[in-house]
């Protein structure tokens, strides 16, 4: 929406576009997201253009008036009061917003990243890492943090001094009183002060009050590594002595300024060495750490969410869904084993039961592959990294600091488990001359290099041909045998029709979802699969039958199905 601005940032009749059906009517789009089958928003759309008509006479005639605040108690992590507002009241939240957000956006620094388009949680963790780099000059220089926190921030915003930063902006004197109105809604301790938990208006005047704060610390204090996420914010320096110095100006700013202060336990300097916690993370020079309070949530939320589902209200896909979103969130920092520990349990975890809905085949099988990957030893997985960059046995040694053999061994286990081709490693003569002297996976290894009676190949080398061999005998999970089913046997049979590879496809992840705790070899998964399952709508003849590569090349260059 374009908002006419002069030259010093100042919006004048502003309201009569704020009251627009066509405002109201993105106000409503907005403040329905997420949340289209809540009973509330069913019931507003069911007379909408009604409900917005009325909603934008009551606020051309300056008769609108919010409905009171319900308010509940969150104790988890801390105790929080949230406030909640009738849908039809987040609808003028949204339209105010709309018109107003992008006046005082544009005066916000760089460097404030809550409730803003393309800031958030992880750019700022991110903006902090690259300040960190250049305060500590790559880790050679000592590094301190002033890490503070607004005591009571949102329950001692001043409406007074509010409405006098907003006014600097916005000049319309209509408009002013509709958010008079809504800062006034809030009716908790002290009159005239506090903003409510959990509204639209109250995340972005959070960030209209302490922009304040932000000029201050950029143009007066000249802070040059500053970052504040709404009430937390920190700064680096190379001086402690300085951060003292800012500490104490902000504090009499705050007082003075804002009738805010700093949290006298929330706030410290602190070397970096030592760790800062910092919007969920603990961040050190190197690495970063999910904080234990939040891995301690997650771990509580996993076990209720598993009661839940044992007593079937809830579905494992849903499951999948939340917990891959904790997966998103903890890759952030360095949790690999954390991740994979968490993620190899899951199945343990979440048992299946006999019937299985599948609305996301994808998401299942994303999910099954994430359980078979977190099999294979973190250290093996690095090795891997090497290898695909095109580093030698040798380089890969050196760079990690670990012997030669130690790199061959872990080759050795990534190809027995498929996660390495045996070809990115060795040349195919010497496979060849390996493979014609191996008679069975239990071969040993020193009769097998006496066959060879070549000093060229190394023990080492012969090992990775052997534990190729003991990959195809080895046992290996359900769902790696039907990925392998369904890229060779389904695909070329029913190249043609789409659609029975579609159905096929949800029937294999409900298999996968029952059989996930079962290993097999080739020959018995195949044996299991074409006797006990009934998956393949082929006739018995042709669901036994197996196509070559060449059958099926041949078969496409013609054009002819398969049946």
């Amino acid at each position: 929406m374009q908002i006419n601005m002069d030259e010093k940032g100042v919006v004048e009749d502003i309201y009569e576009e704020m009251c627009s059906y066509e405002n109201l009517e993105s106000a409503f789009i907005r403040a329905r997201r997420g949340k289209t089958l809540k009973t509330y928003v069913i019931e507003f759309e069911k007379k909408l253009k009604e409900n917005l008509m009325q909603l934008r006479a009551e606020l051309l005639m300056q008769k609108y008036s919010p409905q009171p605040l319900k308010t509940f108690i969150l104790r988890d992590p801390k105790t929080r009061k949230i406030s909640k507002s009738a849908f039809r009241d987040r609808v003028v939240h949204h339209a105010v917003c709309n018109l107003i957000e992008p006046v005082f956006d544009s005066r916000f620094i760089h460097d404030s990243f809550a409730n803003r388009i393309g800031k958030g949680t992880f750019n700022a963790v991110k903006r902090f890492d690259e300040f960190k780099r250049k305060v500590s000059k790559n880790n050679t220089l000592r590094c301190y943090i002033l890490k503070a926190d607004v005591k009571g921030y949102f329950d001692n915003v001043d409406h007074k001094i509010l409405i006098q930063i907003l006014s600097k902006r916005i000049r319309d004197e209509r408009a002013m009183r509709l958010i008079t109105k809504i800062i006034a809604n809030h009716k908790d301790g002290s009159a005239n002060k506090g903003m409510p938990l959990g509204n639209l208006t109250s995340q972005f005047f959070a960030n209209v009050y302490l922009n304040e704060l932000d000029q201050y610390v950029k143009h007066k204090l000249r802070a040059k590594y500053y970052i504040r996420y709404v009430d937390d914010f920190a700064i680096l320096h190379q001086s402690r002595k300085a951060l003292e110095d800012y500490k104490e100006r902000i504090d009499i700013f705050l007082k003075e300024k804002l009738c805010l202060k700093l949290h006298p336990d929330k706030s410290r300097i602190i070397k970096l060495e030592s760790g800062i916690g910092f919007l969920g993370f603990r961040v050190f020079y190197h690495h970063k750490l999910l904080a234990r309070k939040n891995m301690r949530k997650f771990e509580k939320n996993l076990e209720q969410m598993g009661r839940q589902y044992m007593a079937g209200k809830l579905r494992r896909e849903k499951v999948i869904e939340k917990f891959e979103g904790w997966l998103a969130y903890a890759v952030h920092a360095n949790t690999y084993k954390y991740r994979r520990r968490m993620t190899s349990r899951f199945n343990f975890l979440f048992p299946f039961w006999e019937s299985i809905e599948i609305t996301s085949v994808k998401k299942h099988e994303n999910f099954n592959h994430k359980i078979d990957a977190s099999r294979i030893e973190f250290t093996q997985l690095k090795t891997l990294q090497l290898i695909k960059k095109g580093m030698s046995v040798n380089q890969i040694a050196e760079a990690r600091g670990i012997n030669e053999g130690t790199v061959w061994a872990h080759a050795a286990k990534l190809i027995e488990h498929h996660q390495l081709q045996l070809k990115s490693i060795l040349g195919s003569l010497k496979i060849k001359k390996i493979l014609a002297n191996i008679k069975s996976p239990e071969d040993k290894l020193k009769a097998i290099k006496e066959r060879i009676n070549d000093e060229s190949i190394s023990y080492d080398e012969t090992n990775c041909v052997l534990a190729n061999i003991r990959g195809k005998h080895k046992k290996k999970s359900a769902n790696y045998f039907i990925n392998w089913y369904q890229r060779t046997n389904c695909f070329r049979k029913c190249y043609f029709n789409k659609d029975r590879r579609q159905d096929c496809r949800v029937k294999f992840q409900q298999l996968a979802a029952k059989s996930a705790r079962l290993y097999f070899t080739k020959t018995e998964f195949l044996d299991f699969f074409n006797s006990y399952v009934k998956i393949c709508a082929l006739p018995e003849k042709d669901k036994r039958k197996y196509v070559s590569w060449r059958e099926f090349r041949q078969s496409i260059q013609k054009k002819v199905p398969q049946p």
